[in-house]
């Protein structure tokens, strides 16, 4: 059988790509002189898109939190799914019923699926000129198969996707794909595709990069030395940025203490979780779903209190495969997938056999970025006097008017 490969890169700028073998949109640049946010009502397809997104990031932090509780981990939900949704317009049968089920569209019609992955991308893309956003999307195939002209078309259309035939048998294909993905990201992210072979059918690849400065900026000259606590008790040391006079919304009960600091016009930020000191990330992990997020949110207030947040650097890559099939599509692992809608006049099967995801995070006192790719291929209540983020926390990068949750991650140790 032939396989299909699924690799994912994640840095300050997200990206996923997809392999297939036998199996974009432009970026950004920021601009000040007008910080008004572009907004507009979501259509209902879209509310369902970012709700089901949303709740795929969490049950995919969820699942991968079970076998790297003790690591950092940095995960671009929205590359993810990206990519598989391409996948999803080549499945049938029961293999595109399971990807759609695992993904969290099951009430919804494949054009609605596709046309609110459009528009949310034109949304995110264009509702901050001082945060650089860009997402792109390509689909590389051995040259040897021609595609189905209705999968290429819906991924061209509805994710901007870049459709090239290679020579999967030339080494000069690899380095194609990974120019693609380094300049995708900024050069943040070097390569997705670590070797093609010459029966490979296909590589479905999506790119996503962020770079936001804070609204209100940590001053660099209160950086000081301090030290991380970390959940087994040890201590390390590391810079701790100081916010005084800054605005941010702040929340806290009993277990968990909930912060959003913006970037740029405000539409962005990154909202963190920190436990609360007789807690662990464990112990709120179970907390963490759309509708929660959205009533601490809800009842935060804005805050001017004296934060200290530790700078940190971050790369994760993680294959996906065993988190993928725990969490539905297994089927498409198997010889009993059924991608059949992609190529053209082939008597051969094709499955997943591999969906890869790395990325890379950078926060600091100017702001953040992140990059993230992946590729898919067929072979307390009581107020405290300051914040200090002093141990492990979850946080995630959103849009606001979306609610769309761009990345999500841990900080087990800066």
């Amino acid at each position: 059988m032939q396989q299909i490969i699924t690799r994912a890169t994640w840095l300050g700028v997200a990206g996923a790509a997809l392999l297939l073998s036998a199996c974009q949109k432009d970026s950004v640049t920021p601009d000040n002189t007008d910080n008004t946010p572009n907004l507009r009502p979501l259509t209902a397809a879209e509310v369902k898109t970012v709700g089901s997104s949303n709740d795929f990031a969490f049950r995919t932090f969820s699942t991968l939190r079970a076998s790297d509780a003790a690591s950092n981990l940095f995960i671009s939900p929205l590359s993810i799914s990206s990519a598989i949704t391409m996948t999803y317009n080549g499945a049938d049968g029961t293999t595109k019923q399971a990807i759609k089920e695992t993904l969290g569209f099951a009430p919804q019609t494949d054009s609605e699926i596709n046309e609110s992955f459009k528009m949310l991308s034109e949304l995110l893309t264009n509702i901050d000129k001082t945060v650089t956003f860009s997402t792109a999307n390509s689909i590389w195939y051995n040259q040897q198969y021609k595609l189905q002209a209705p999968f290429a078309q819906k991924n061209e259309n509805y994710f901007g996707a870049t459709v090239k035939s290679l020579d999967f048998n030339s080494a000069s294909s690899k380095d194609a794909i990974n120019n693609w993905v380094k300049s995708k990201t900024n050069d943040k992210i070097k390569s997705i595709v670590d070797n093609i072979k010459a029966d490979d059918v296909m590589y479905l690849v999506n790119a996503i990069y962020f770079k936001g400065t804070w609204t209100y900026q940590f001053d660099k000259q209160l950086t000081r030395r301090a030290d991380f606590r970390k959940e087994d008790g040890s201590n390390v040391s590391t810079d701790f940025m100081t916010l005084k006079n800054g605005q941010y919304s702040y929340y806290a009960d009993v277990t968990k203490q909930v912060l959003d600091l913006p970037y740029g016009n405000k539409q962005f930020s990154m909202t963190l979780v920190l436990p609360a000191p007789s807690k662990t990330i464990a112990d709120i992990t179970p907390e963490l779903n759309s509708a929660n997020l959205s009533t601490w949110l809800t009842n935060a207030h804005t805050s001017s209190l004296e934060l200290r947040l530790p700078k940190f650097k971050m790369e994760y890559e993680k294959e996906l495969k065993q988190a993928l099939t725990q969490l539905g599509m297994g089927i498409a692992f198997s010889n009993q997938a059924n991608f059949s809608q992609m190529v053209q006049a082939s008597n051969q099967q094709f499955a997943i056999s591999e969906v890869k995801h790395k990325s890379y995070l950078d926060v600091n006192e100017e702001g953040t970025e992140a990059a993230a790719a992946t590729s898919v291929g067929l072979v307390t209540t009581s107020i405290p006097q300051a914040i200090i983020a002093d141990r492990p926390f979850v946080f995630l990068i959103r849009e606001k008017s979306s609610n769309a949750i761009l990345f999500i991650g841990q900080l087990m140790a800066p």
